[in-house]
């Protein structure tokens, strides 16, 4: 947060962004007086609000004196100040930062929405920064249903709350004309659509996702979704775009709840014109890609290969608490959460960018491929992670003998230790904050060990490896079995 600067006045600085953007400040607080709209005294948004009645610049200085008064409505002033103790507002391209957390998404998933309607509900066909200004935007608020925790939000509470690097870098309008070019967005053309972001429709939507799990879990054994299968992974649609009423509650004909159908529902309805998911992605480049995932072919990472295991990054056994699968299609860290609560995979990858697999969905596919849970011989009923006790050390130690060379080709063969030294490097071990941490060691290194003797690591038992890996990849990626149809924006 940041006071207006004087320099920026001498130089005739350009707001980047904001109603006035491609206008000198100069100008902007001429036109801020003639709109109506408020100052801010003080550095931080939170000061007293104004409303600027005249202004006067000193011609030798350069300084701009804002005479204002303390209501909209007022017409004579009730004191003055130079314009540099006023904040850099959103109007002048300022408040806002490269972006970053919950509210952020809010904001820009919200906005993006608003860019997209401008193509598909105005006479636009490609946008650009003169067709974009926030009367335009303004312009599409019947068509945008936008949502903050039930609370619908409007076209200038989301411009002014937007990170200034989207605007700088074109984020909203290459995105928008991405998908409107996409073979799935063309659809759409012709036709009113609504965009939505955390609207009741949307959530009606999402409710037959629930519907589903509850008809699965009622009348399947063994249920066909994997772990919890939160919403995101069933689909990660941060927007919807529909052509149907935006007061429906039932998306979808029929009623689907079994998964398939439901599946099947999500894809027709996509090809119907009719609702359609898009997953958003910040563009960093040049130019955004638009990529279909779940088709009728579902062709994404449908052949991942598993290259093998590492003991943390280097192999080093002692140096983390982590294990490292590698598979054609990206790596999934496993490692233990909150000291010694539970245990997660992590894929990074081309089209798993830092998804999660919980630990009992990574189990659900030990067990779908090697037709035993992590921890036992056989599929275990309630399985949940495995606590490391000082008894199970002698296990724990022959497990480490037993893998410790194992690792993926690259890893040099490492001197294994005699079991006092095992555990004296256990109980020292430190976490990447420098201090001791030997019962998340423990617990999480026991567990990965556990892993690797459940899909039988040592092995040579590729084909069902391959499967394990091309099943944690699809998941992580939004594209299980049961994962539905949608549109993903980079």
């Amino acid at each position: 947060m940041a006071g207006l600067a004087l320099k920026d006045f001498k130089s005739k600085k350009k707001a980047s962004s904001g109603p006035y953007k491609g206008v000198d400040y100069e100008q902007i607080v001429k036109n801020k007086i003639k709109d109506k709209s408020p100052f801010i005294i003080g550095k931080q948004s939170t000061g007293t609000k104004v409303w600027g009645l005249s202004s006067v610049k000193d011609k030798k200085t350069g300084k701009v004196t804002l005479f204002y008064a303390k209501t909209k409505t007022a017409k004579k002033s009730a004191d003055n100040k130079l314009i540099t103790q006023f904040f850099k507002d959103p109007d002048f391209g300022g408040g806002k930062g490269s972006g970053g957390g919950a509210q952020d998404t809010t904001w820009t998933e919200s906005l993006q929405c608003y860019y997209i309607s401008l193509l598909y509900n105005s006479k636009i066909t490609k946008l650009d920064n003169k067709n974009t200004t926030l009367k335009d935007l303004q312009s599409q608020e019947k068509f945008c249903f936008t949502y903050d925790k039930k609370k619908q939000i409007k076209a200038k509470e989301c411009y002014d709350s937007c990170p200034e690097d989207w605007f700088k870098k074109d984020v909203f309008i290459k995105t928008a004309n991405a998908i409107y070019n996409s073979p799935m967005g063309s659809k759409f053309k012709g036709k009113t659509v609504y965009i939505h972001r955390g609207s009741p429709f949307m959530q009606a939507i999402y409710d037959n996702k629930k519907k589903a799990f509850k008809f699965d879990k009622k009348n399947n054994s063994p249920t066909i979704a994997p772990g919890s299968f939160s919403d995101d992974k069933w689909n990660p649609g941060d927007i919807w775009m529909s052509t149907q009423s935006p007061t429906s509650k039932e998306p979808f004909d029929g009623f689907p709840k079994e998964w398939t159908l439901l599946r099947e529902s999500v894809v027709d309805n996509a090809e119907k014109k009719l609702t359609l998911g898009v997953s958003l992605k910040k563009v960093e480049g040049s130019k955004a890609r638009v990529i279909p995932y779940n088709t009728r072919k579902r062709s994404h990472n449908k052949n991942v290969k598993y290259l093998g295991f590492t003991f943390g990054q280097t192999g080093d056994f002692f140096n983390s608490a982590d294990l490292y699968m590698y598979f054609s299609d990206g790596t999934m860290q496993l490692r233990a959460t909150a000291t010694t609560s539970s245990w997660q995979g992590e894929m990074k990858g081309t089209h798993a960018a830092a998804g999660k697999i919980g630990g009992g969905n990574v189990n659900f596919y030990v067990e779908k491929n090697f037709k035993k849970s992590i921890g036992s011989k056989s599929v275990k009923e309630n399985w949940s992670e495995i606590k490391y006790k000082s008894n199970n050390l002698d296990e724990m130690y022959d497990l480490y003998k037993k893998f410790i060379n194992k690792q993926k080709t690259g890893i040099k063969k490492q001197i294994i230790l005699e079991k006092d030294e095992f555990k004296q490097a256990s109980d020292s071990y430190l976490n990447p904050r420098g201090t001791k941490s030997a019962p998340a060691f423990y617990f999480g290194k026991y567990m990965c060990l556990k892993f690797l003797e459940s899909i039988q690591a040592d092995k040579k038992s590729k084909i069902k490896l391959d499967a394990l890996a091309s099943d944690i990849v699809r998941y992580a990626s939004s594209n299980t079995d049961i994962s539905t149809y949608f549109i993903k924006v980079h």
